[in-house]
């Protein structure tokens, strides 16, 4: 990704998984994990890269969800995470 912050980069996917419900995270969201990692300053240049790297995409034809959410809702690569529900052995 070219991110010179590039060290943090595993924690905040890791916290966007934990922040998630079922794979969704609004941009809200976004911004409060940005800020605990001190990259605030990037949300809007991350979020360009998280999309164009295939961890999230918008989630489309949903403006009702958007409205309640009050910000844009992406949706996050399933494959990058453990299934939550599954127990632990």
């Amino acid at each position: 990704m070219g991110e010179p912050e590039w060290g943090k980069m595993p924690k905040l996917v890791q916290k966007l998984g934990e922040e998630s419900k079922d794979c969704k995270v609004n941009a809200i969201q976004i911004k409060k994990i940005c800020r605990e990692l001190d990259l605030e300053d990037k949300v809007d240049s991350l979020i360009a890269e998280l999309k164009g790297s295939g961890v999230m995409s918008p989630k489309l034809g949903s403006l009702i969800e958007v409205m309640k959410e009050g910000s844009p809702v992406y949706e996050l690569n399933p494959s990058l995470f453990v299934n939550r529900t599954r127990k632990r052995l």
